[in-house]
């Protein structure tokens, strides 16, 4: 039932935020173009920089600008429950592996398991990077529509068939996210993923998973052959339409100059 519960709750999330991108504030206002290059940016510098401060920085900017657009909780919560599971799981991982000044000690079936510093520093420099990384993307993605994104990219000079398979694969993801719910709850309806003290029931839900997968494969071909024919008959002949951009403003350039300021502050207070 929690389980279920989570999928719904981030399935409920991203369509949200195609109504919070879609409203007007100080940030749905400024330019796509720059909202890309201000995160691109900033990823590449927490890459590149080491140490906690630029994280935790990015991290408390960029959850103070989605409150600041009254963004759900549930929205930021389905977002960053998967990849910080993912850290805590590195996290947890360099603790035990990596370092010599231990932290603590125990004993599990005569098992010594010993956690170090090192290891706790690594991984949560780790988890820092992965949760501001992710915490960027969701500004983006709250703030800029999809096609506006696509636009953007496009003006980068990024290929257009990169371009395509994203506004696609963003499309049609719910589609198939349905398709794969249906036939889940049909197979649990007829007891598909019973799993009891018999392996008999394990066996029938790995045959369910699979079954689960194959669907969902041969669902995606047939919606994608028809989506082609469909896209064909309305004229579509491989190439995207460009829709050029105006010259800069003055708030262009203003929203440009302190978005590079707000940069170059944050390296700084890395360092």
């Amino acid at each position: 039932m929690v389980k279920v519960q989570v999928k719904r709750m981030i399935k409920e999330s991203f369509l949200t935020v195609d109504a919070i991108a879609q409203r007007d504030n100080v940030f749905t206002r400024m330019d796509a173009r720059l909202k890309v290059l201000f995160c691109m940016s900033i990823l590449g510098t927490i890459i590149v920089l080491p140490g906690l401060r630029l994280p935790v920085s990015v991290v408390a900017l960029t959850f103070t600008a989605v409150v600041m657009i009254r963004t759900p909780f549930k929205v930021i919560l389905a977002r960053l429950v998967p990849p910080l599971a993912l850290g805590l799981i590195f996290l947890v991982f360099m603790l035990l592996t990596e370092g010599q000044n231990r932290l603590f000690t125990f004993h599990i079936l005569d098992i010594e398991v010993s956690g170090y510093r090192e290891g706790f520093l690594i991984g949560l420099t780790i988890l820092a990077r992965i949760t501001a990384s992710m915490a960027i993307v969701m500004f983006l993605s709250v703030t800029t529509p999809i096609y506006e994104l696509g636009r953007a990219l496009m003006w980068f000079r990024i290929p257009e068939v990169i371009v395509e398979i994203l506004l696609l694969t963003y499309r049609y993801i719910f589609v198939l996210w349905d398709e794969g719910m249906r036939i889940r709850e049909a197979q649990s309806l007829r007891l598909g993923y019973y799993v009891g003290s018999s392996p008999g029931g394990w066996k029938r839900s790995l045959r369910s998973t699979f079954t689960l997968m194959a669907m969902v494969v041969i669902r995606a071909y047939d919606r994608a052959d028809h989506t082609f024919s469909a896209m064909s008959l309305r004229g579509y002949n491989g190439k995207l339409a460009r829709n050029t951009y105006g010259a800069w403003n003055r708030i262009d350039v203003k929203s440009f100059v302190s978005c590079f300021v707000l940069v170059a502050a944050l390296i700084f207070a890395s360092l």
